[in-house]
């Protein structure tokens, strides 16, 4: 698949520049996707639209203002961030209930930036150095189409960094939502508890009464509107509008309090509750950002982590609300959408922008219609910026840290979210579990490391170390094998005796394929005797201690209080190795195949004794793997009409047998009795079901076909026992030229 996949990449890249010229009209109208929808657009979906428009803009306003104080900038540059992006998204986006703009968790990474470069640039230049590099990347990754790298992150670890930032940006507004002063928020979580309660006795109580009526006004509106508003849209806006709600009166409080407050000598307002002063109007002219090459490689992995959950979050929003509504969106236009859109936001004084889960999850409650309602709310944005400035004066910092605090909170994952998936898979509740607990004690771009590490190591284990089953057949269905996890609930019972079936559950390449070969020699010790002749002490090697691993082995497999031996079980006839599961093998997972079988030939006694009877079977290979055997010599090539058989069987399952046409000359099929023939054994009327050989699609033929030549070989060899026995040496010697090809 990868193969595929990487070769049909190089010539879509190829093509594409070929075709460039004459394509670029196409492309501009592909990377535009406003050029197709807004001449559909019905008037019937404008209501709609300016109404998501309008309440989007509502919140987006206080909460640009909020995470641009977690951000660690003046509040306006929040605002910059909220217009550009709504805006940009309208012409270039491909869900309509998206909205991108300045979010919780990349506002407390660029906040964690900002404080890392005070005093060598200020912060406005950082958030447009850090904006401008992430769109970049951003915009490289859409053109070249490699959003494939995004499935490396799972979903786990997105829920325990998400979660770890929310609850750290909570932790970081306390101070201000109980009106300490003096904490410095961008210290370690740990400190800033342990410092906020050394100053508690310096709290501002007007301060404390804001933040507090603020925090609970809004939580009470939200738990109100649950309750008793539940499918009613009118009532559903006021929570929806309750950030909105919640700054204004408390602006309005604010100035009430503050209109008489005393101004020092300078005539600059001594406030009686902290506020954010002047906020300037208008838009700030366009400026190219610049940094120096030590500071750039400095901050390249706050960089890297600032693209790494700018497009984490945006790719797993748009999809989330495109499969809730059951439209597709395209993944490399999203990317070069938030790239493009981070650029041009660098020169006008924002900070990175993407994808909002709360605002998106407001403009689909209002029953948005197209990505016109981007443009509605990045107007809105435009208006507050020119005539509400002054208003922003007033508006208190605990409100703001209130309206943040509610508004994170969302992102926080009950425990519920983390029990599940403990219940699903132990690595994966592990794997949230670094995420959260390293976000929240070091910083959010070493938690999402952490987490992806350690998701990638557990992903290699499994490769390393997939499971590995020994078949078993149901007792009333003989035609069906079980591995033994399965068969602990059915009444099952072994394959017939000296053969021996084998299921590996991952592809067999190199960090695997010894594991593999070894535990199938461990089974194979277990349930078999060693047929090959015993070697004396002096032929040994001093190294040597088989006899006492299979001496421990069958007591594991049989009990300690068992005393089996050799006599008690039977040689081994042959292995069958069921490789559906098997989707690729590579060059070491090749050798270890021959390595195994001729190791199992040494054990059966086919080294010692070369009439001896042993087969390697495979059962299941897809045929990207079958090509890859046949090439090596390990098996030969499968007859046109038998790969036929395989490739239908695949797709319509065992009914569609007796469609094929089954008249094949008798030149076609292998030589029956040649051991290393490949001939495929299927189901129906085939003459194929007489040719029996090293690869079938089912378990129940492979151990037929052993059966039948096990016992054909057996009488054979009693008939012409004296003449094989007599050339025993030469023909050996002859039938390995023919079918033993050794892969090197």
């Amino acid at each position: 698949m990868a193969d595929r996949e990487l070769r049909e990449f190089g010539h879509s890249v190829v093509n594409w520049f070929k075709a460039f010229p004459s394509n670029t009209p196409r492309y501009i109208y592909e990377r535009l996707p406003i050029i197709k929808w807004l001449p559909k657009y019905n008037r019937t979906w404008a209501l709609r639209d300016i109404i998501a428009g309008i309440t989007v803009g509502l919140i987006v306003v206080p909460q640009g203002m909020s995470y641009a104080k977690v951000a660690g900038l003046p509040v306006q540059h929040g605002l910059y961030s909220a217009y550009i992006g709504a805006i940009f998204y309208c012409f270039m986006g491909t869900s309509k209930d998206l909205t991108i703009g300045p979010t919780a968790v990349i506002s407390l990474i660029t906040g964690e930036l900002v404080a890392e470069l005070t005093g060598r640039m200020t912060p406005p230049e950082v958030a447009a150095i850090s904006c401008l590099c992430v769109g970049a990347l951003t915009l490289i990754l859409g053109v070249l189409r490699l959003g494939i790298i995004l499935d490396f992150f799972p979903t786990t670890v997105l829920v325990g960094y998400t979660t770890g930032a929310a609850a750290t940006i909570i932790i970081q507004q306390i101070p201000k939502w109980l009106g300490v002063p003096g904490i410095n928020n961008r210290a370690p979580v740990y400190t800033i508890i342990i410092t906020m309660f050394q100053a508690i006795k310096t709290l501002s109580w007007l301060d404390l009464v804001f933040g507090l009526l603020g925090f609970f006004i809004l939580v009470g509106i939200g738990l109100a509107v649950d309750r008793w508003g539940r499918g009613k849209f009118s009532i559903q806006l006021i929570k929806i509008s309750r950030f909105f709600i919640v700054t204004v009166i408390a602006t309005v409080a604010s100035y009430i309090i503050n209109k008489d407050a005393p101004h020092d000598a300078k005539g600059q307002i001594i406030p009686r509750i902290s506020i954010l002063k002047t906020v300037p109007s208008g838009l700030p002219s366009p400026r190219v950002p610049s940094v120096s090459s030590d500071i750039f490689n400095e901050i390249v992995p706050k960089l890297f982590a600032i693209a790494l959950a700018t497009i984490l979050e945006h790719i797993a929003i748009s999809k989330a609300f495109a499969r809730r509504n059951r439209y597709q969106i395209d993944a490399n236009q999203e990317l070069l959408t938030l790239g493009l859109a981070n650029v041009t936001a660098s020169f006008f004084g924002a900070y990175t922008v993407t994808g909002s889960f709360s605002r998106s999850a407001v403009k689909f409650q209002c029953g948005v219609k197209s990505p016109f309602a981007g443009f509605v709310t990045g107007a809105l944005v435009l208006l507050a910026l020119y005539f509400l400035t002054p208003a922003f004066f007033y508006i208190p910092d605990a409100a703001l840290s209130a309206v943040i605090m509610v508004a994170v909170a969302t992102l926080v994952s009950p425990p519920s979210v983390f029990i599940q998936f403990y219940k699903v898979n132990l690595w994966d509740f592990l794997s949230s579990q670094v995420a959260l607990w390293v976000t929240i004690f070091v910083s959010v771009e070493t938690g999402i490391a952490a987490g992806v590490i350690f998701s990638l190591v557990v992903l290699l284990f499994r490769v390393a170390r997939p499971n590995f089953h020994l078949m078993r057949q149901i007792k009333d269905r003989p035609d069906v094998f079980v591995d033994t996890v399965v068969g602990s609930t059915f009444d099952t019972v072994p394959a017939p005796h000296g053969v021996l079936v084998f299921r590996i559950e991952e592809s067999t390449t190199f960090p695997n394929a010894d594991a593999f070969k070894t535990w199938v020699l461990d089974e194979v010790y277990k349930y078999t005797r060693f047929g090959g002749r015993q070697k004396s002490v002096s032929e040994k090697l001093w190294s040597d201690d088989l006899d006492v691993h299979i001496r421990n082995l069958r007591k594991i497999a049989h009990g300690a209080d068992s005393h089996i031996t050799d006599d008690d079980l039977p040689k081994l006839r042959s292995v069958v190795l069921d490789f559906s599961a098997v989707n690729n093998i590579d060059s070491t997972g090749l050798q270890g195949l021959f390595d195994l079988r001729e190791l199992l030939r040494d054990y059966a006694g086919v080294t010692d004794y070369p009439e001896t009877f042993f087969e390697l079977h495979f059962v299941g290979i897809q045929a990207n793997v079958l090509r890859i055997l046949e090439l090596s010599g390990i098996t030969r090539p499968v007859a046109p009409i038998a790969l036929q058989k395989v490739e239908v069987l695949e797709d319509v399952k065992s009914d569609a047998v007796d469609t094929i046409d089954s008249d094949i000359k008798p030149a076609a099929r292998p030589v029956p009795g040649d051991i290393g023939s490949a001939a495929v054994s299927v189901l129906g009327s085939s003459p194929f079901l007489k040719e029996e050989g090293l690869v079938h699609l089912t378990v129940r033929d492979a151990v037929d076909s052993v059966l039948i030549r096990a016992d054909s070989w057996q009488k054979d060899h009693t008939t012409h026992g004296g003449e094989h026995h007599h050339n025993g040496s030469d023909s050996d010697s002859e039938h390995k030229d023919k079918t033993e090809i050794h892969y090197v």
